[in-house]
């Protein structure tokens, strides 16, 4: 009888083991100042990645990292430059040609001004010194003569405002091509990323398909391409599922083991764990959790951040 006593509870105890495993994740290196590449805004809603600097490479503080195709902004912007050059010769010759009818109007008010004044002139003379038809073509005369120089002093007004009008619409357009210029040049600046830091090349992974980013992929804005990590502050990044939440917290002990170093093991805790869960695209429908852990003491070997790692935490289990 208790032999047999003995044996089920030795196969309750295996058949306990079975169901109950540890919690283990999987995680990657990461660094906490990292220069993060991003694909940027263009004409269409997807841009290429035309040029990258070899993903581990140690890339060198201003040099260039990621290049964006920017044939459209390159066109764009050679248009916009002959069409600049074109409205400021435009410009020259409407400020040259409202120079000429400006002159031309003050001449022909000056010469109504004189003959104005030479028409009242003749105007005061008295009857009794001409004939009758000539006193009153004086005074015809010199009616005619007020209207025309009211005529020349409307027509010269015209003119100053016509040719002001004509003169600031052309600075307008000028103004508007320059700033469109400068936006796309800013815009094509945006498609070649230098390095703000020496540190090596790190891929970004696709959000849609997880796979590494290369040269020749369309990408999103915003997308993230590249990053070059600091070294300094490097901690270990991991997602749970919404199943093994419950057994996360602050604090908790993991041992951890790296893909470049399978003989070594690495003391952690977790330091912070997210309270709002995230879709992983690439791993399904379902949600996880973000997850921080801290080395105990800074392990004595070369860390990069992308490494990838293996996280069993102690004392949980499944």
């Amino acid at each position: 009888m208790r032999s047999s006593i003995t044996a089920v509870l030795m196969l309750f105890a295996a058949s306990s083991a079975h169901a109950s495993s540890p919690v283990v994740l999987t995680g990657q290196i990461k660094a906490s100042d990292n220069q993060t590449f991003y694909a940027p805004k263009s004409d269409t809603w997807q841009v290429q990645v035309q040029w990258m600097k070899p993903e581990g490479e140690i890339a060198q503080k201003d040099e260039l990292v990621v290049v964006f195709d920017s044939g459209m902004i390159q066109s764009t912007i050679e248009q916009e430059r002959v069409s600049l050059h074109a409205a400021r010769e435009e410009l020259h010759r409407i400020k040259s040609s409202a120079k000429q009818s400006s002159l031309e109007s003050e001449y022909a008010q000056k010469r109504t001004a004189l003959l104005l004044e030479k028409a009242k002139i003749d105007a005061e003379i008295g009857k009794e010194h001409l004939s009758q038809y000539d006193y009153e073509q004086n005074q015809l005369n010199y009616e005619k003569a007020i209207v025309d120089d009211a005529k020349a002093k409307e027509q010269l007004a015209q003119t100053a405002t016509e040719n002001a009008v004509s003169i600031r619409k052309q600075e307008i357009e000028i103004q508007k091509l320059e700033e469109s210029l400068k936006y796309n040049e800013l815009r094509l600046s945006q498609m070649s990323l230098t390095a703000e830091r020496q540190g090596p090349v790190l891929y970004a992974n696709s959000p849609w398909t997880g796979e590494k980013v290369f040269v020749g992929m369309t990408a999103q804005p915003s997308w993230k391409i590249a990053e070059i990590p600091s070294m300094k502050g490097l901690y270990v990044e991991s997602w749970v599922h919404e199943v093994d939440y419950k057994h996360m917290a602050a604090g908790k002990k993991a041992n951890i083991k790296l893909d470049a170093y399978p003989e070594r093991s690495f003391k952690a805790e977790i330091t912070d764990v997210s309270t709002q869960p995230e879709e992983r695209k690439e791993w399904g429908n379902d949600v996880y959790y973000r997850v921080i852990l801290a080395f105990n003491t800074e392990p004595n070997i070369a860390l990069l951040p992308g490494m990838s790692a293996q996280i069993a935490f102690e004392g949980v289990s499944s």
